[in-house]
């Protein structure tokens, strides 16, 4: 950059800094701002938008996008566990853990392969495991299956040519 790229754009960001807004702090006596931790349902959906996403991913052959909402998936579990490593008096992270290792796990090899008949076999485990653990925390009126239409209409699932 030049000197007068640098003054010009200086002259519009330094009004703009005005508008900017900080955090509150906490005056003497009062509680410091209150930080936003999702709970525990915000992680669940979004768990299973990215499930149904996975779903037809694969089921499009579309292996790298579906690698990509598998490892979305592990992202926000690995959240949760971190978040919520007890859950109604039960090892939620270790229940979420044993997926990971577990079906997830099986999910990456048939993804590898490209193997479309693997993939739906280990989406079923993966979708029975989580309705297994909506069971086993009292939500077993919480379930999940095989997306049966097109819940994202908006998004191309083929790969691209």
């Amino acid at each position: 950059m030049n000197g007068r790229t640098i003054v010009l754009t200086l002259a519009v960001l330094l009004p703009l800094s005005a508008f900017a807004q900080t955090p509150p702090a906490a005056e003497e006596g009062q509680a410091a701002a209150k930080s936003y931790v999702p709970g525990i349902e915000q992680f669940m959906n979004v768990i299973q938008s990215e499930h149904a996403k996975l779903w037809y991913a694969g089921n499009a052959q579309n292996w790298e996008l579906a690698a990509y909402q598998l490892g979305e998936i592990k992202e926000i579990m690995s959240d949760v566990e971190d978040l919520y490593p007890a859950f109604k008096n039960l090892p939620l992270g270790k229940m979420l853990d044993a997926v990971i290792t577990g079906q997830i796990a099986e999910i990456e090899k048939a993804l590898d392969a490209k193997d479309s008949k693997a993939f739906a076999a280990v989406y079923d485990k993966l979708t029975e495991a989580c309705n297994s653990c909506h069971q086993a925390t009292g939500n077993g009126f919480i379930v999940i299956q095989r997306p049966s239409g097109p819940a994202f209409p908006n998004q191309n699932f083929s790969p691209r040519k």
